[in-house]
């Protein structure tokens, strides 16, 4: 849905899959919107992405695949996810309302938690 951040993942009891000792892990992809957030404050730049209700006692880590250019960061006190993109080796989070609605269509992510 282009316009809105989206994270996409298979619904019901089959969405986790189990890896022992209490812990879960759930795969899915990230559209990203039209209107990337930097607020230029970390607590309040990139997008909300909160999955406390699917980890509710622990989440222990989220990885995004390295995608067309850009790289992500997940910050787990503020529960969003961060974009950086990089020229000759530095990188810097995306830029205020830069539109990543067509450039980030299908980032794959997996997150492991309990």
């Amino acid at each position: 849905m282009a316009g809105e951040f989206t994270v996409t993942y298979k619904e019901g009891k089959s969405m986790l899959a189990k890896c022992g000792h209490g812990y879960k892990m759930l795969t899915g992809s990230l559209l990203f919107s039209d209107s990337y957030p930097n607020t230029a404050v970390w607590a309040t730049s990139g997008e909300a992405m909160d999955l406390s209700k699917i980890f509710p006692k622990d989440l222990h880590i989220v990885l995004v695949e390295y995608y067309e250019g850009y790289k992500f960061t997940y910050d787990y006190t503020a529960k969003r996810i961060h974009v950086f993109v990089g020229a000759s080796g530095v990188d810097a989070e995306v830029a205020d309302e830069v539109n990543l609605s067509t450039a980030i269509t299908d980032a794959r992510f997996i997150a492991i938690g309990k």
